[in-house]
């Protein structure tokens, strides 16, 4: 259940104990007292959420493939977690060139605030500069400006994003690409309290899907993962009950197809926002209404 994955915890380290973010790995031999203390780090890396300091909620939304709705997902589920906890809810973009621009309507040549700006901010006071409020309430981290900068995101920017926001903010959402062709998404996967994979009742989806399962049990972030199913009803799709029975898919939360939700999109609004009778609105409510 989600539910049980967003107690509260207190995730500071104890006294005398180094906290390490990122960095490379010495190659040496640990004793195995030392490797027990380091049980949620590996290689040095942070492997699971308590491994960051602060209170905030990570919530990582990607696809199985792209073009699933992980975007419109990740978007509408903030702005539901915003109505109760306006300005405490980041919406960071690290799907590309900036997926999250155009939804929300901060495009490169108007908006030049963008992740990398992360680059020089190493505190708490400084995390204005890397922000935009949308009229929602969503914080905003857009993506990059021109697409020839999505290389310079790093899993170390986003794990330096991500320390940082934890301890100021409650709920930390970030639309990314498949876990399995980025390795932002890993990163950020690492540390989330919550993974939802958004998938589509297409074969090619459910495929990749399974993949992408995979790829999650080999970074140790399984138990963390929970598909949603997207566009359930579209003709041609295979039926949600098949999904379940057949083959053995962990569905969450299951978003039915609607025009609603394209012209929205296209209109640079949250369907959950403007159409709230919506049955994918209401959908987007019931997986929101798992998170305390």
């Amino acid at each position: 259940m989600l539910k049980n994955l967003f107690k509260k915890k207190n995730p500071l380290p104890q006294a005398g104990e180094e906290f390490v973010l990122w960095k490379a790995s010495r190659g040496e031999a640990q004793p195995k007292e030392e490797i027990k203390s380091e049980a949620s780090r590996m290689f040095n890396l942070p492997v699971s959420p308590g491994a960051l300091a602060g209170y905030g909620k990570i919530i990582v939304v990607q696809g199985a493939v792209g073009g699933d709705g992980a975007t419109t997902v990740a978007v509408n589920l903030a702005g539901l977690l915003a109505l109760s906890n306006p300005e405490r809810v980041v919406l960071i973009d690290l799907d590309g060139y900036g997926a999250v621009r155009s939804r929300m309507g901060f495009p490169a040549g108007e908006c030049l605030v963008n992740i990398l700006d992360w680059e020089d901010i190493y505190g708490p006071k400084d995390i204005a500069r890397g922000l935009i409020n949308h009229s929602s309430g969503i914080m905003v981290v857009p993506g990059v400006i021109h697409c020839d900068q999505v290389e310079k995101v790093t899993p170390a920017l986003v794990l330096k994003v991500l320390t940082l926001l934890k301890e100021s903010y409650d709920y930390i959402i970030l639309d990314c690409p498949p876990v399995g062709i980025n390795n932002n998404t890993w990163a950020a996967s690492l540390v989330a309290d919550v993974i939802l994979t958004v998938f589509r009742p297409d074969r090619t989806s459910i495929d990749l899907l399974q993949e992408n399962n995979g790829f999650m049990l080999r970074l140790g972030c399984q138990e963390r993962v929970h598909a949603v199913l997207n566009q359930a009803g579209i003709p041609g799709g295979i039926r949600p009950v098949d999904l379940e029975s057949k083959l053995g898919v962990n569905i969450v939360g299951i978003l039915p197809y609607s025009i609603g939700v394209a012209e929205a999109n296209n209109r640079r609004q949250l369907v959950v926002y403007t159409r709230q009778r919506d049955e994918f609105a209401k959908a987007i409510q019931a997986l929101a209404d798992r998170i305390p």
